[in-house]
């Protein structure tokens, strides 16, 4: 049988056919990104301007019949265990005389680590991993016990592991430049260290920066946001890969976004988790079965996505566990997302950059060149649309503000550029989580918004997107004033107050314009995000992945 299908995912036309050498040469030669895929036993020609008309002629002299994409349902998961398992997971907790008695689903957690060894905690934000993964140290007493984390939320790992367990464990965190007053106390049971300084920099690789981690002989290391991670060659995951190297130590790996956008972004999480080889036999086989991964001509290509419920299936049944908030927490209220589209008040000024940046892109590419434009050439550009977008919105935001304050309901406001922050921080006299702030005052400002009277905090998407708890315990309201690039940062984000404790039902506002950039990016997030449901959550594509390429596309279009 000689069939085909359109992956609109990944803008290629698939064929299946038996060996056929006249066929293969056709293919071969229609465009330079022509392949065969070894693990999707299918040769695979990319969509585009050049290769329709050959794509006709394939299809129409070799008789080949189009199907349907082949669909995998979506991945069901339970993790539900017996009476039996309940009260025996139970009683490890009661006989630790934990100050919290931890839910069903938490012990479902401790069950499956208990099971499985060495894990990757997926759960949804809001649903407590810090905790889950401290139920497992404890209950399996593995101690000394590492904690990789970002520095915002190194000195509330310490808060938390003293409170859970009621200052009865030696919890120390670790200083980049300890004084002589001040020490690193490496003895104790759980040594806290930010990702910023478990490594340095040696020659053209990299190394530990304190003696203590390789000398200490960790029984558990948690990385904590492991999603920091994914790129091989930094000097965070060269260390962390350092660390795990002996076969003796339980490894636990938590992140709500284990995949942002791409398939591939797992790969050195798993690579440091030791659990690669239960997903595929190595690299070349995992970007070509999970990445629709080719050698370009310039290297390899690996920014696709094929075969993403059975990569889900596959992770879930070997060490990897994700439950939804609202799937566990039945009695949580939900969120209610809405998008205010508000006039700007520099229309002109947005109309000319945007024409200037397209007429840029196609007298320096042409324009089928140009919507697939490199993302880096184009970064610099389509900052200065997005600065535009803030700036002109920025009067609207200002009104919106000022009537919100009469209803003196606690509103959280999230934002990108500093200066408009600073400015709405000023302009209300509310305080703003910004970056360069340390974990300590960035807690500070959030148990002074819990006692005090002010409408309004302001935060750095980046800086109080994670590792900031307890808003959720006075407010249930959010502004967001720009859109990021990632969808895992709007998820990061809503996450500061849809999470356990929420009492109220959440509600998410976007101020967005028509008129701006902010069309095309809100388009290219909910593409983006599907893939990233797709393998952290088992739910199948249904719609176009995208990125940066896709907003100048659809910027190009705007203006015919």
């Amino acid at each position: 049988m000689r069939n085909f299908y359109i992956d609109k995912l990944n803008k290629t036309i698939n064929f299946s056919f038996e060996v056929n050498k006249e066929i293969s040469d056709k293919i071969k030669n229609a465009d330079y990104n022509s392949r065969w895929n070894p693990e999707l036993k299918l040769w695979i020609l990319p969509i585009n301007n050049w290769t329709r008309d050959t794509i006709k002629y394939i299809v129409s002299l070799y008789g080949f019949k189009m199907i349907d994409k082949p669909q995998e349902k979506d991945v069901v998961v339970d993790y539900k265990r017996t009476e039996i398992d309940y009260a025996y997971l139970k009683g490890l907790c009661d006989s630790k005389d934990f100050l919290y008695t931890p839910r069903d689903y938490q012990l479902e957690c401790l069950g499956f680590a208990l099971e499985k060894g060495n894990v990757l905690i997926g759960d949804d934000v809001g649903l407590g991993k810090t905790f889950e993964s401290i139920l497992y140290t404890e209950v399996k007493n593995m101690f000394p016990c590492l904690v990789v984390t970002p520095a915002s939320v190194k000195q509330q790992w310490k808060e938390k592991w003293e409170e859970i367990t009621k200052g009865k464990r030696k919890v120390g965190t670790i200083k980049s430049s300890p004084k002589k007053s001040d020490p690193n106390n490496w003895d104790s049971d759980v040594c806290i260290i930010n990702y910023d300084i478990l490594g340095k920099k040696q020659g053209r690789g990299a190394t530990l920066k304190f003696q203590e981690l390789k000398k200490t002989k960790w029984k558990t290391i948690i990385f904590d946001e492991a999603h920091f991670l994914k790129n091989k060659g930094s000097i965070r995951a060269r260390a962390s890969k350092m660390l795990t190297n002996r076969d003796d130590v339980v490894l636990q790996m938590l992140t709500g976004t284990a995949i942002m956008s791409r398939p591939v972004e797992i790969w050195n999480l798993l690579k440091i988790l030791k659990t690669d080889e239960l997903i595929a036999d190595d690299w070349y086989q995992f970007i070509r079965r999970y990445c629709g991964g080719y050698k370009g001509k310039f290297g390899w290509v690996t920014d696709g996505a094929t075969n993403t419920i059975e990569l889900n299936r596959k992770l879930r049944e070997s060490f990897y566990i994700r439950r939804e908030k609202r799937d566990v927490l039945k009695e949580m209220p939900k969120v209610t997302k809405q998008v205010l589209n508000v006039p700007i008040s520099n229309k002109r000024d947005i109309q000319k950059a945007t024409t200037n940046f397209i007429e840029y892109v196609k007298e320096a590419k042409g324009e089928e060149a140009a919507e697939k434009a490199m993302e880096a050439e184009h970064l610099v550009a389509l900052g200065m649309l997005r600065k535009l977008s803030i700036e002109g919105k920025l009067k609207a935001i200002e009104q919106y503000l000022r009537d919100w304050k009469e209803s003196g309901v606690k509103l959280l406001v999230f934002g990108l550029h500093r200066e408009q922050l600073d400015y709405l921080s000023e302009k209300f006299k509310c305080s703003l989580i910004a970056g360069g702030m340390s974990a300590e005052r960035k807690r500070e400002i959030v148990l002074q918004w819990q006692q005090d009277d002010n409408v309004f905090l302001f935060g750095n998407m980046e800086s109080a997107g994670t590792g900031v708890d307890g808003l959720q315990d006075v407010c249930s309201n959010m502004l967001i004033t720009e859109l990021p690039w990632r969808p895992s940062d709007l998820v990061q984000a809503i996450g500061r107050l849809d999470r356990s404790g929420q009492s109220d039902a959440t509600t998410v506002s976007f101020m967005l314009s028509e008129e701006t950039i902010d069309q095309e990016m809100w388009s290219m997030l909910e593409d983006k995000e599907a893939v990233a449901e797709a393998v952290n959550k088992g739910i199948d594509i249904k719609r176009q992945n995208s990125g940066m390429k896709a907003v100048i596309k659809k910027l190009l279009k705007k203006v015919k």
